[in-house]
């Protein structure tokens, strides 16, 4: 029974310095000499297409449909990667079939302003803070103020990251160690002056340790794990 105690010893430690070390934002946790110049990580986003017919007429309806919305989220085609399908989704009745492919595209993509919104959504196991789209599944919570299309005086970019199932913002390129989704934006490293800003707060739940992102200074009455900057109100 020894060895099995000291293991179950170790991976409770081990996930209790993981959390502790998601709750504090990286920027706050080290200081700035440690600190080290890294490349902005790309925009990465998710775009499907679904097309009908025969086998082959909706794969290339599919593909057709997901490049059209690649472009209308600012993206060059090219820089689109298959990820999935394509997948036969129905069988409809006259024969014929609906095919589904999924793309990841990523880069730089045009956006016609210079800010867009941070809004926040939830989910029963997820919280997570977007400013590219609405998740599936998630339901709308509220913003959090906006980010900047690029990077202006004194900001940093901001990114969605996962870990275990739950999504988490960091402005450490590498996610803190965890898995990278995309960046959001850019939001300010100090509160700027004359610059209408509100802090973002990266919180902890009491009940599930759910990372999620606040506006408010108390994180709604959970956990405060710092600070992740100011976005712009």
């Amino acid at each position: 029974m020894m060895p099995l105690t000291r293991h179950l010893t170790r991976l409770a430690a081990a996930v209790a310095a993981l959390t502790l070390a998601l709750i504090t934002p990286a920027a706050a946790a080290s200081a700035p000499a440690e600190r080290t110049v890294t490349s902005v990580g790309p925009v990465q986003l998710p775009v499907g297409g679904l097309g009908s017919g025969p086998y082959n007429v909706a794969v290339q309806s599919a593909v057709g449909t997901a490049m059209d919305s690649a472009v209308a989220k600012g993206f060059d085609p090219a820089r689109c990667t298959l990820v999935k399908g394509p997948t036969i989704v129905n069988q409809l009745p006259n024969g014929y079939v609906q095919v589904a492919v999924e793309y990841l595209c990523a880069g730089d993509p045009y956006t016609p302003g210079p800010t867009f919104v941070l809004n926040r959504y939830h989910k029963s196991s997820d919280t997570q803070s977007n400013s590219w789209y609405h998740p599936n599944g998630y339901q709308l919570q509220g913003p959090l103020g906006s980010l900047y299309t690029y990077a202006a005086p004194d900001t940093t970019p901001l990114y969605l990251c996962q870990v275990r199932g739950d999504h988490f913002t960091s402005t450490d390129v590498n996610c803190e160690g965890q898995q990278y989704v995309t960046r959001l934006g850019w939001l300010y490293t100090t509160q700027p002056a004359g610059v209408g800003t509100v802090q973002l707060f990266r919180c902890l739940r009491n009940e599930n340790r759910q990372i999620f992102d606040s506006i408010q200074a108390n994180c709604e009455g959970q956990i405060h794990g710092g600070v992740l900057g100011y976005t712009l109100a």
